[in-house]
């Protein structure tokens, strides 16, 4: 990488930064190119080669975002999981050592997890959904005998519900433990 482009990925990596830090203290509708360039100490020159809007960085901060998820898996992520390799105790993902990185994701990505999910349509969380099926929980399923017929809508199911008592904790300030999180999803979701 030339200095240039460090320059470039430096700019873009605090305006990042200086999004979700401003999604801690406002409603992202009321969020401004202006509020972003001094909060990251940019231009807004600088703000106007990287997005056309604010709705672009927020995209961005968004993938951003789940890269550093998908990074607390293993260097390459959940996609390398080697499904063939493991035994099925090891694919059921609806145990702590699963949970607790996405959970402690959640807690700390709580603004970002809340608009993404109030806002999905504009957020594009369902094609990151299809995207992990695709390359994860299908497989999985297959391993588990689902038919294939069957899949998309037990997905459906499990992600929903998941995702349904994750946002109930973030609405409720993440008061409870993650451990009583684990302890309630787990009781909702029977082993395949």
């Amino acid at each position: 990488m030339n200095k240039n482009e460090s320059k470039y990925f430096k700019s873009a990596e605090k305006m990042h930064t200086a999004l979700l830090t401003l999604l801690d203290r406002k409603d992202f509708e009321l969020i401004s190119v202006k509020e972003i360039c001094e909060t990251a100490g940019v231009n807004r020159s600088t703000f106007y080669l990287h997005y056309d809007n604010v709705n672009d960085l927020l995209h961005e901060t968004v993938e951003a975002v789940y890269k550093d998820f998908f990074g607390r898996f293993g260097a390459e992520g959940p996609g390398a999981l080697d499904i063939d390799e493991k035994n099925e105790d090891e694919l059921f993902f609806v145990t702590p050592k699963y949970l607790m990185p996405y959970l402690d994701f959640v807690e700390e990505n709580r603004k970002l997890f809340y608009l993404m999910y109030e806002k999905n349509e504009m957020m594009g969380a369902e094609k990151t959904y299809e995207t992990w099926f695709k390359t994860i929980f299908g497989p999985i399923l297959t391993r588990f005998g689902v038919p294939q017929k069957e899949q998309p809508l037990i997905m459906v199911f499990y992600l929903k519900g998941i995702i349904g008592v994750v946002t109930e904790w973030v609405r409720g300030g993440c008061t409870e433990s993650k451990d009583e999180i684990i302890s309630v999803i787990q009781k909702c979701i029977i082993k395949p």
